[in-house]
């Protein structure tokens, strides 16, 4: 074989592979619209949640100006949220302004909330399905805007997003605004960037001197030392941690210490949580089972087994144990077991045992239950289950069961 006739054997073995990876990645549709506002015609992005053609209910927007940098980013963490449960699904539109003068693009906010609210939101909530919830976000220039527009036109919004904003001298805070106790402002700066933290440390103090009722945080991002990454990297920080705030009634309930259980109100606390959740976002007030996960592992981690006890009473009975690995739920049992909890330790090796019948733990685990309430005969019958089950599955821990029944002989 000559070197042509190799180089074309090795192309055509290479094709069939390329071809087969050749599989296509949605992030959404581009549409042209016809802007009244500029007299032009504007492209958006729009990217709708996993599941949006199969269930029908109207959906947030989150509308992210400068689409043609940050869409991607933007639904990015759409995907996340949406498979972790942080936020409700929510629809993401991307507005491409990649304009040659960005700063007079943005620089006249009457002009872009005309836009916004006449042509984008129009064209949005005419073809798809969606609730009057929106939230706004914007970077730079397009950031000062969005300022703008809260202050002016904050009906349009119900949150907004500012990453890096600039120039915002000309921002008039109006603290009589009524609307602005339903309204939410996230607002992040790099510690590197000099002129922009000038404007927005003026903002905040006028934020902080006045009495508005607007539920609003700064974050200052200490992790870049370079002045323009830093710049540039604000949007990544702001549409993560931004969304985050927007939506913080919203994730499952989690506790680092018990007690942050205890200072925020205890079981009331969380049972008045997940009442409010439900009420607002329109969900069960029946607790989720990772929900129910986090709880437990509180008691667990922080050796506190009256707050371990009283939410395994409770979600027993909501099949918490239907949804848990065979270790964590042994790992309740023996927990329960430690605290001589001998008929809750049974009550969840039982169910072990029915969910796993191939599996020798929660049969061993049982027998150490009927152990400690001294009746032999069944422990051994247990731990005899336990061994058989065990010899099947070549399990690392027959030798332990052997030795726990030779130790009753």
């Amino acid at each position: 074989m000559n070197f042509s006739s190799k180089i074309l054997f090795t192309l055509l073995a290479i094709i069939p592979v390329l071809s087969n990876a050749q599989t296509p990645i949605s992030a959404g549709n581009t549409f042209t619209i016809e802007s009244s506002a500029y007299e032009s015609s504007r492209e958006i992005q729009v990217y709708t949640p996993d599941g949006y053609d199969s269930i029908t209910k109207n959906y947030p927007v989150l509308y992210v100006l400068d689409g043609q940098r940050w869409y991607m980013q933007a639904v990015s963490y759409q995907k996340l949220f949406q498979e972790y449960g942080y936020t409700p699904d929510f629809i993401v539109v991307g507005i491409n302004t990649n304009d040659s003068g960005r700063y007079g693009f943005f620089n006249n906010s009457k002009k872009l909330s005309k836009f916004l609210e006449k042509d984008v939101i129009a064209f949005v909530e005419n073809n798809f399905n969606t609730s009057n919830e929106r939230i706004l976000f914007g970077w730079q220039f397009a950031g000062a805007s969005a300022l703008n527009i809260l202050f002016s036109d904050s009906e349009l919004f119900s949150g907004f997003l500012a990453a890096s904003p600039i120039p915002i001298n000309n921002v008039i805070i109006d603290s009589s605004q009524e609307d602005l106790k339903t309204k939410s402002l996230f607002l992040v700066t790099s510690h590197a960037e000099n002129q922009v933290n000038s404007g927005v440390n003026d903002f905040v103090k006028q934020l902080e001197d006045t009495t508005t009722p607007l539920k609003w945080t700064r974050q200052i991002v200490e992790s870049e030392p370079l002045s323009s990454f830093g710049h540039r990297t604000t949007p990544v920080h702001a549409l993560y941690h931004g969304l985050r705030f927007y939506y913080d009634d919203y994730p499952l309930l989690e506790f680092d210490k018990i007690e942050d259980f205890h200072s925020l109100g205890g079981f009331q606390y969380v049972e008045s949580y997940y009442n409010s959740r439900a009420n607002k976002y329109g969900l069960s007030n029946i607790i989720p089972q990772e929900g129910m996960f986090f709880l437990l592992r509180l008691g667990l981690d922080e050796n506190d087994y009256s707050v371990f006890k009283r939410f395994m009473t409770i979600f027993i009975e909501k099949n918490v144990l239907g949804g848990v690995n065979i270790g964590w739920g042994t790992r309740y049992a023996e927990f329960s077991l430690q605290n001589e909890d001998y008929s809750l330790a049974k009550s969840i090796y039982q169910i072990l045992c029915d969910r796993f019948p191939d599996n020798a733990r929660p049969f061993h685990g049982l027998g150490k239950v009927y152990l400690a309430q001294n009746d032999k005969v069944k422990a051994k019958n247990l731990f005899r289950a336990a061994i058989e089950i065990a010899q099947k599955n070549n399990d690392r821990k027959l030798t332990q069961y052997q030795q726990d029944l030779d130790s009753l002989k």
